[in-house]
C-alpha cells in the first residue's frame, strides 16, 4: 500500500507493509495476512562539463519485499515479521576525464535491509500502538577515481550486484533500527498516525579497498567506515474516506539527515606494500535534513478492480559544496500511478509504477571541474502479491 500511494502511508494500513511505515495500523489486520512485492528501479543519470558528456551505466536493480502478520485470536494484539528494502544509493559512471587529466570511473552503491519483528496493541476502540524491533544490515561498494593517484575503490563480489549479490562479500554492517507508531481514528472517515524511526549507526567493517598511493601504485587495505548513520525521521498523517471506495492520504516526514550522515571516515590497516602507511580517507558528505510531502489517492472501482496514484516530493538533502556524480543521485518529485486486481476474495495483485521526474543540479567539483552538471531521474516498477488466506 506504501508505494501504491507515493508514500502517503503514516494513517493508512490495509497489509504487511505496515510494519514499514506505522507498526500500530497491524491492529487493521484481521486474521493472517501474507504478502510478497518484487519491485525494480532503473535509473536514467547523466554528467557533463568541459571535458564531459557521459550517460550512466544505468543498470536496473531489485527491491525485494515479504511479511506476514496474525491477529492473536481473542486478544488486542497483532503480530508480524517482514523483510524490507529501506533504501540506497547508486550511480555509476565509466570514461571520464579528472581534472589531473585521466580518464577514470566513480561509481557508488549502498544496499539497506532490515528484518521486522513487530507487534501491535489495540488499546481502545479507536486508539492503536505498535512497534517495529527492526534488525537491519547494511553494505556498501564506492569508486572514486581508482586509476588515478590518491583515488581508491572497495573490492568484493557485492560491488553493483544490483540487489542480489551475496552479503558480507565486501564491507557489511548491522544495527538495531526500532519504529514506534500510534493511529487513532477520530471518525468513520478520518484516521490520525504517527510514527518515529530511530538513527542507526551502521559500522561497516570487513572490507577491502585498493588506494592509488602517490609514489607506490596500488596497494590493498583492509578497511572498515566509522561515523555512518541512516538517519531517523518522524512521520505525521492523515487518511480520509469521503466514501466507502475512495481513500485520500496525506503524510509529512522530517528525515534528519544533517544528525547523521556528516563526515563518514574510511580506515585503512594492514596494507599489501609495506611502504605503504595506515590511513584514513574523510568522505565529506554533510548532508542537510530532507522534507517530504506526499499525497496519495486510493478508488475501488468494482469489488475486483481499483485503481491508485499519488505524487511525493523531498528536498535533494545533498549540499553543492559536496557534490560529485556518485551523490548526486537523489531525484525531488515522483508520479506514481498504478491498479490491483482481485483474483479471489483471498488473493490479489497489484501493480505500480513510479516516474521520478529528472532533477539536474550544477555544482563545482574538484575531481571533475567546475559548472559540472548531474542529471538523474528513472522510474520503478513493482509486483506486489497479497493474500489473505482466512477469506478462501
Amino acid at each position: 500500500m506504501s508505494s501504491a500511494l507515493a508514500g502517503a502511508d503514516t494513517a493508512v494500513a490495509t497489509d504487511f507493509t505496515a510494519m514499514n511505515t506505522n507498526p500500530a495500523g497491524l491492529t487493521q489486520i484481521r486474521g493472517r495476512h501474507a504478502g510478497l512485492s518484487v519491485g525494480t528501479i532503473r535509473p536514467l543519470t547523466k554528467f557533463s562539463n568541459s571535458r564531459n558528456d557521459a550517460d550512466g551505466q544505468d543498470t536496473p536493480f531489485l527491491i525485494p519485499q515479504v511479511g506476514y502478520v496474525q491477529h492473536l485470536a481473542d486478544t488486542p494484539i497483532t503480530v508480524g515479521i517482514g523483510l524490507f528494502t529501506i533504501g540506497g544509493l547508486a550511480s555509476d559512471y565509466t570514461n571520464l576525464r579528472t581534472q589531473f587529466g585521466t580518464t577514470d570511473k566513480t561509481n557508488s552503491q549502498l544496499r539497506h535491509y532490515k528484518v521486522t519483528p513487530s507487534v501491535a496493541y489495540q488499546v481502545t476502540e479507536n486508539l492503536s500502538v505498535g512497534v517495529s524491533l527492526a534488525m537491519s544490515y547494511s553494505d556498501v561498494s564506492l569508486a572514486v577515481i581508482p586509476n588515478t593517484p590518491g583515488g581508491f575503490e572497495t573490492l568484493g563480489t557485492c560491488n553493483r550486484a544490483n540487489g542480489v549479490g551475496p552479503p558480507g562479500t565486501c564491507a557489511f554492517a548491522f544495527g538495531f533500527t526500532p519504529q514506534y507508531g500510534a493511529m487513532y481514528k477520530v471518525n468513520d472517515q478520518v484516521t490520525l498516525g504517527v510514527s518515529y524511526t530511530s538513527r542507526v549507526n551502521l559500522p561497516f567493517s570487513s572490507g577491502k579497498v585498493s588506494r592509488n598511493v602517490v609514489g607506490i601504485g596500488r596497494v590493498t587495505y583492509d578497511a572498515d567506515v566509522s561515523g555512518f548513520k541512516w538517519a531517523d525521521n518522524l512521520a505525521v498523517g492523515v487518511a480520509w474516506r469521503p466514501t466507502s471506495n475512495l481513500l485520500i492520504s496525506y503524510k509529512f516526514q522530517w528525515v534528519n539527515w544533517d544528525g547523521s550522515l556528516n563526515s563518514p571516515v574510511l580506515n585503512l590497516r594492514n596494507g599489501t606494500n609495506p611502504l605503504a602507511r595506515n590511513g584514513t580517507i574523510i568522505l565529506p558528505y554533510n548532508w542537510r535534513d530532507q522534507y517530504v510531502n506526499a499525497l496519495g489517492v486510493y478508488y475501488e472501482m468494482t469489488d475486483k478492480f481499483n485503481v491508485h496514484g499519488g505524487y511525493n516530493y523531498g528536498n535533494n538533502p545533498v549540499p553543492k559544496s559536496t557534490m560529485d556524480p556518485t551523490s548526486a543521485n537523489i531525484t525531488e518529485h515522483h508520479l506514481v500511478g498504478g491498479f490491483a486486481y482481485k483474483f479471489t476474495p483471498s488473493l490479489k495483485l497489484d501493480t505500480m509504477v513510479t516516474y521520478a521526474l529528472e532533477s539536474e543540479s550544477t555544482y563545482n567539483s574538484s575531481r571533475w571541474g567546475n559548472n559540472s552538471t548531474s542529471q538523474i531521474g528513472g522510474y520503478e516498477v513493482i509486483f506486489y502479491l497479497s493474500w489473505w488466506p482466512q477469506l478462501s
